[in-house]
């Protein structure tokens, strides 16, 4: 698949968000980027932890949630990621959740703020479909309709998961006769050395767009519609 970055967008437009992981920053030129177009706007989960702010996020998300028209948008959705179900398990859970959320960058300085979202993060879809496309935070059972993964309790694995599906894909043949591709995050696709190009994975059915926000400093979108890509940065 060929990759194409093109910053146009247009009313009707489907565009996805990769990992933003507390840098409002990154997300703020995103916002610039989309405002105004009539677009329906995606967030692939993992919006807090790590980068310096979960509450500015968390805030943001939950009004573009309420009035996605306050910033000239059709539609706004959040999906779940690991670290909302993280944060969630440490409020709600055992001492070693808390633990488990803290080693994977969540701050319990901003925790206090931070829990009056609760209500809705736990709210949030594992995945959802739109025209040809399924979006999803991390992946699905190849050759699998996720929706038996959520009625069996295995949600956690589709927001963790990275194997088999990254050596198999998502084998749609086996159960969707519609859907054509997963655009996904969860995983970090850079050059060798870590740092300068910041790569998106785009084979076939499936388009990886977490390019690692909270350190290299670049968002990535996808336009669905388009199928072309965007990057955003502060600079």
């Amino acid at each position: 698949m060929e990759i194409i970055f093109d910053d146009s967008i247009s009313p009707g437009d489907v565009v996805a968000v990769g990992d933003i992981h507390g840098r409002f920053d990154l997300f703020s030129r995103f916002l610039d980027y989309a405002r105004g177009s009539q677009a329906t706007v995606i967030l692939l989960g993992d919006i807090i932890d790590r980068g310096p702010d979960d509450v500015k996020m968390l805030e943001k998300v939950k009004e573009l949630l309420d009035e996605p028209e306050k910033e000239g948008l059709a539609n706004f959705f959040c999906l779940m990621g690991n670290h909302e179900a993280m944060f969630i398990d440490a409020s709600t859970g055992s001492p070693s959740s808390w633990d488990l959320w803290a080693q994977n960058g969540g701050k319990y300085g901003q925790y206090d703020k931070m829990k009056g979202h609760l209500e809705w993060l736990t709210e949030l879809p594992i995945y959802m479909t739109l025209g040809d496309t399924l979006f999803i935070h991390g992946r699905i059972f190849p050759g699998q309709d996720p929706f038996e993964a959520v009625k069996s309790g295995r949600s956690d694995s589709l927001i963790w998961m990275r194997s088999p599906f990254l050596e198999l894909g998502p084998q749609f043949e086996k159960w969707s006769p519609h859907l054509k591709r997963i655009v996904h995050g969860h995983t970090c696709y850079l050059d060798d050395e870590r740092i300068g190009t910041v790569n998106v994975s785009a084979i076939g059915d499936r388009i990886g767009i977490d390019s690692g926000a909270y350190f290299t400093g670049i968002l990535t979108s996808y336009n669905a519609t388009r199928r072309t890509f965007q990057k955003h940065t502060v600079q």
